[in-house]
This record gives C-alpha cells, sequence and structure tokens, in this order.
C-alpha cells in the first residue's frame, strides 16, 4: 500500500509567510503557546491536500483575518508518495491544486470537485489522482438509492486527528457541514472503516467495477434492442414476417417480379411506336420520384415515433417533478422545525431507546440498517429552487421535442402531397396519350413496379433490423454469461473480504486494548475493547471525561500501528496529522505520558506531526522538533522586502 510523507510546507501571500522544510519521517513536533497558530499550521497542510478550511474563507464565522485579509496568498507542499516527489500550490478560495511531478518535470491542475473545465480537462478529481498513487481503490457507496464516490477528504478522516471535532466521536468531522447528511450517516463512517481496514480492496473492487460496467453495457443492449424492435414493429404492412428468412425469400422475389415487369414494361414500349421519347423518360423520372419520396415519408413516420415517444417520456418527467413540487409546497405550509432525530432517542417521546442488538425500534428482528432525518424548512426550499429550475429545463426539452414534431409532420404532409403530385402526374401524362392497349397497359405495369419498389426499401430495412436483433441477443446472451460469472467472483471476494476485514477488527481490537491498558496499568482488570457495528469502541463501564483523549488517539494509533505490518494489508497512507490533544481537562502527567507513546514510531516507516503546547512538551521530545513558536515569534509572519 502507498505511503505519503510531507516533506515542507509553504504558506505565501503579500502581507504573510511561513516556511517549513524541516519534516521527517518518524515524529514531527511543533510547540507553542497558545493563538501561536499551533492549529493554523495544521490547517495549512490539510488545506493544501485538498481539505476544506472553513477558517479560511470570508464567510467564516470565525476566519483567520491574517489569511482571508492576505491577498495573492497561496500553500505550497511537498510531498513523497512511494520515493516520487510532488509539489503541491493550492491558491486560497480555490477548489484547484496543481501537482508538480519532480521526476517528469511537469505540471497538472486538478479540480477538487467533479464539474466544470478542468475536470472534464484531465477526467479525474486531486482526490482520484492521489488515491491512485497511494494505492487506494476509488470506492463506490450506495445509500438512499443514489451512489457516491469515496474521496481523499474522506480518508483524512482517519489520518487528521483534529481538535475541532469532539472527542468522544473519534473520526474526525472537520470541515464538514451539520447539514451534509451523507458525510455525517453511519454508513459513510463505517465505509471509510472497511476501506482503509480492508486487506483485499484492489482485486476485489476491479471485479466490482468490472460487473458494474457489464450490467451498464447489457441495459444499453437491451434499450438498444427495444428501439430496434419499435422500428421493425412500425413497419405494419411486413410484421407478419418474422423469421429473416422468409423476408430475405421474400425480397428476392419482389426483385425477380420488378425485372419481370421492367423487362415487359420496355417490350410494351417498343411496341407502342406513338410513345415518343420525352414522354417515357419523363413517366421514368416521376417513377423514381414516387419511390424517393416514398421511401423519405417512410423515415420521417419512424422519427417522428422516437420524437413522440421522447416527448411522452419528458411530459411524465415533467409531471412528476410538478408533483414532487407541489408535495414540497405542502411540506412546507405544514412542517415544523425538526432537528436530524438522534439514533439514541425515540423520534416520538424523545426517550432513550433500550434497543436489543440487531432488532427494529418496533422490537422485529428485521433491522434495517438506515438513517432517519427529516429536512428543516431552509432546506426544503433549496430542495423546492432544484425542483423548479428542473421543471424549467424540462418544459423546454417539452418545447423542443413538440416544435421537433411539428415540423416533421409539415415535412410528412408536404412529402405525401409531392407523392400525390407525382402520381396525378403520371395519371395525366397516361390520359393525355392516345387511347390504345399499349398505354393502358404501361400505366397497369407502372403502377406495379412502384407498389414493388415501395415495399423493396421497407423488406431491406427489416432485415437489416432484424440482424442488428439478433446480434443485441448475442450480445446480451454473452454479457449476461459474463456478468453472472463476475457475481460469482464478487461474491467469493466479498466473503474472503470479509473474513480478512473482520481477521483485521480483531487484531485492531487487540492492539487497541493493550494501548488503553498499558496507559492505565489495568493489569487486576484490564480492558478487552470491543468494536460495535459503526466499528466505535465499547468499554462496558462509564469512564470520566478525559478518558476520551487517550481513547481517540489510541483509535488512531492503532489505525497507523497497523499499516506498518504487511500481514494486515491495510490500505492506510501511514500519515498522522495530531492538532494539540491538550482537551476535557485531562491531566498535564496523562498527557506527557500520551507523548511517550509516539517513540515506537520515530524510525518507523511513516509519519506523524503533532503540535503541542509548552505545558505537555518535555526534553525527551527535543529530537522531534521542528519548529517552536511564542507569543513574539508566531507561524505566520509580516514579509518583508527579502523574503
Amino acid at each position: 500500500m502507498g505511503k505519503l510523507v510531507i516533506n515542507s510546507v509553504l504558506y505565501k501571500g503579500k502581507e504573510y509567510f511561513y516556511k517549513n522544510d524541516s519534516f521527517h519521517t518518524g515524529v514531527n513536533i511543533l510547540v507553542g503557546d497558545n493563538e501561536n497558530g499551533k492549529s493554523t499550521f495544521t490547517y495549512l497542510i490539510v488545506y493544501g491536500l485538498g481539505l476544506n478550511v472553513d477558517y479560511f474563507k470570508h464567510t467564516s464565522d470565525e476566519p483567520i483575518n491574517e489569511i482571508v485579509g492576505d491577498s495573492d496568498n497561496s500553500i505550497e507542499i511537498e510531498i513523497t508518495i512511494n520515493n516520487s516527489k510532488y509539489g503541491l500550490k493550492r491558491n486560497i478560495g480555490h477548489n484547484l491544486i496543481t501537482v508538480y511531478d519532480c521526476k517528469e518535470d511537469s505540471h497538472v491542475t486538478y479540480s477538487l470537485i467533479r464539474n466544470g473545465y478542468v475536470y472534464k480537462k484531465e477526467g479525474k478529481t486531486f482526490s482520484d489522482w492521489i488515491l491512485e498513487k497511494l494505492e487506494i481503490d476509488i470506492s463506490e457507496i450506495t445509500q438512499n438509492s443514489s451512489t457516491h464516490k469515496v474521496n481523499y477528504e474522506d480518508i483524512m478522516r482517519y489520518v487528521y486527528h483534529d481538535q475541532v471535532t469532539d472527542n468522544r466521536k473519534i473520526i474526525n468531522e472537520f470541515g464538514i457541514r451539520p447539514s451534509d447528511f451523507y458525510k455525517n450517516s453511519n454508513i459513510m463512517k463505517r465505509s471509510i472503516f472497511e476501506i482503509l481496514m480492508s486487506g483485499y480492496n484492489e482485486q476485489y473492487y476491479s471485479v466490482y467495477y468490472k460487473l458494474k460496467e457489464l450490467n451498464k453495457d447489457l441495459q444499453e443492449e437491451r434499450e438498444k434492442k427495444k428501439s430496434i424492435e419499435l422500428i421493425k414493429g412500425n413497419l405494419h404492412d411486413q410484421t407478419q414476417l418474422l423469421r429473416e428468412e422468409d423476408l430475405t425469400e421474400n425480397l428476392l422475389d419482389i426483385r425477380k417480379e420488378i425485372n419481370r415487369l421492367e423487362s415487359a414494361r420496355k417490350k410494351i414500349k417498343e411496341a407502342g411506336h406513338h410513345f415518343g421519347e420525352e414522354v417515357i423518360e419523363r413517366l421514368s423520372e416521376l417513377q423514381k420520384e414516387v419511390v424517393a419520396l416514398t421511401h423519405k415519408s417512410k423515415n420521417i413516420e419512424f422519427k417522428l415515433t422516437e420524437v413522440e415517444e421522447d416527448l411522452v417520456k419528458s411530459i411524465r418527467v415533467g409531471e412528476d417533478t410538478k408533483s414532487e413540487i407541489e408535495h414540497i409546497d405542502k411540506i412546507l405550509f405544514t412542517s415544523q422545525y425538526i432537528d436530524i432525530i438522534n439514533e439514541d432517542k425515540c423520534p416520538f417521546c424523545l426517550e432513550k431507546i433500550d434497543l436489543e442488538d440487531g432488532h427494529c425500534i418496533c422490537g422485529s428482528d428485521k433491522y434495517l440498517d438506515f438513517s432517519r432525518f427529516i429536512y428543516s424548512d431552509k432546506e426544503y426550499i433549496e430542495m423546492m429552487k432544484s425542483k423548479v429550475k428542473t421543471l424549467e429545463t424540462i418544459n423546454s426539452t417539452i418545447k423542443d421535442f413538440q416544435d421537433e414534431y411539428n415540423s416533421l409532420e409539415k415535412d410528412l404532409l408536404k412529402t405525401k402531397k409531392d407523392i400525390s403530385l407525382s402520381i396525378e402526374e403520371i395519371k395525366s401524362i397516361t390520359k393525355d396519350l392516345e387511347y390504345n392497349s399499349n398505354a393502358q397497359t404501361i400505366d397497369e405495369v407502372t403502377d406495379k413496379i412502384i407498389k414493388l419498389k415501395e415495399k423493396e426499401p421497407e423488406l431491406k430495412l427489416l432485415i437489416e433490423k432484424g440482424k442488428e436483433i439478433n446480434t443485441s441477443i448475442r450480445k446480451m446472451n454473452r454479457l449476461e454469461k459474463e456478468i453472472s460469472k463476475y457475481k460469482n467472483e464478487l461474491q467469493r471476494l466479498e466473503e474472503q473480504k470479509e473474513n480478512d476485514l473482520q481477521g483485521n477488527i480483531d487484531s485492531f481490537e487487540d492492539i487497541y486494548s493493550n494501548y488503553l491498558n498499558d496507559f492505565y496499568g489495568n493489569e487486576s482488570s484490564p480492558f478487552e475493547v470491543k468494536l460495535d457495528r459503526n466499528y466505535m469502541p465499547l468499554l462496558g463501564e462509564y469512564k470520566h471525561q478525559s478518558f476520551n483523549v487517550p481513547k481517540r488517539l489510541f483509535y488512531y494509533l492503532t489505525m497507523l500501528k497497523m499499516s506498518l505490518d504487511k500481514d494486515y494489508q491495510i490500505s492506510h497512507p501511514k500519515l498522522l496529522i495530531i492538532d494539540t490533544m491538550k482537551d476535557e481537562g485531562i491531566e498535564i502527567n496523562k498527557l506527557k505520558k500520551l507523548f511517550t507513546y509516539f517513540d515506537e514510531f520515530k524510525d518507523k516507516d511513516c509519519q506523524i506531526i503533532v503540535t503541542c503546547g509548552y505545558d505537555e512538551y518535555t526534553k525527551e521530545l527535543e529530537p522531534y522538533l521542528i519548529d517552536r513558536l511564542n507569543d513574539n515569534d508566531k507561524l505566520l509572519k509580516k514579509r518583508n522586502i527579502k523574503n
């Protein structure tokens, strides 16, 4: 699995700057007093790695004024991924990161979001790029019938031990809006943990994406076959000829009959000396025109059918969207402001729920893993705006289809009128000729030839569409066989993945318990920590508030420790960024003891970056020191001419 190391960080603006190139593998410590910039130091790093930092925005309730008030400012980070060096540059306030490949001497700019020109240019986001380099598969999570990709910022939730998140929650919630139900959901948190802790992600997700692609191809082929069958069905005169052999034989018969009639007509013409060459040529031209116009009218009818089908679908979608808007209107009229329901409390009486494991709230053993929530009025209004905008687009699409349908109808009417005029002219010419048996016979033969030539392109099209349907059926059969094969393989890998994951979870629980027991010296009644279904630790007894600090730190250290053992094969990037842990009234002597647990990583193939205050800083930590801050030497420094 991949390894990420920070080599240097540079903040540069018109007013302020900061530079640190003292990073190394093992343990890195920055020490400083409160309000010297310790947290800002970690913010610079994670912002440069693509995370959202609200404190860098003008709209923030608590902006970092030195950065928000600065101009032309950016963050540059040099990193190493698996022995390859890259420079990352991100301008403050922008969702773009420029990656400089030191070896290739090339620059590529990636977007942090999946839209816009920059994303389309490369076809991948910065997250896609860095996950690929770290050999972490780009996974998808299905939630509430929608599918989301797991981004690098999600992986960072087990890499960045921030100071803002409540220690009881353990997993980082830094930069995540409370209204972002998807990011805050348990299924998202569980999925990130499983991605990091699963040992066979690469093979599993390779099969998963292949299966998804095959299912998509099968669905497209089914739709294609339906369209071909619709065209074939519209050739109403030939729908009885279902077999391709019958169609081919019938086409050959028609061609033979056309040749026979044309030969007979030629002989009749030769017998009728009073027919002028000009009249005969005009009749031949009119015949060709009728055939061409008839073919054109058939094509217009096919196109009309397609447009009509699209129009009906668009109208149906429009009606559904109108109903959704009316439904939201009704909700806004009658709703109360209701917050997200706490999973620990009953949504009706708000008393604590005493749930039996694996059971629903009603007591049934049919436990469903879903999250219950109700939107606020503000969110419903945003949904309303989105639906109204969607309806405008749909109405515009409906109008386009209606215009196209009307245009095709006019074209069809004109074409049929042209056919009638040509046929009338043929009749007129034959009537004006001196009456004799030759003229009457030629008229009759010409009518037969025209009718047969009208059928000929229909039969050719039917044969062509029949072949396409057979090709489509063969392709669908092949896809279904492949899908079946990959489903079986995915099921096997799923079982293997689950077994490996469970083995890693058992090891995680053992290592985590050992950390806590060693820290508290619980030899008589040792902790035996178990992870619940959301992979959060269960201790089985009440612990004082300050216990949350080591509980959270050891969770992160356990995952880092496992990433260094090849037997576990976990997908962690072997990096920890830890903002000040002094919190929740933890005693200084216990806080100092926590720092001793970093020693085991000092010579390991990983990197830990920690900020701390002078109270918990000891002389033993000096070898790890990479910067020292105080009231007279804060992190962000005023620029002068030299720098």
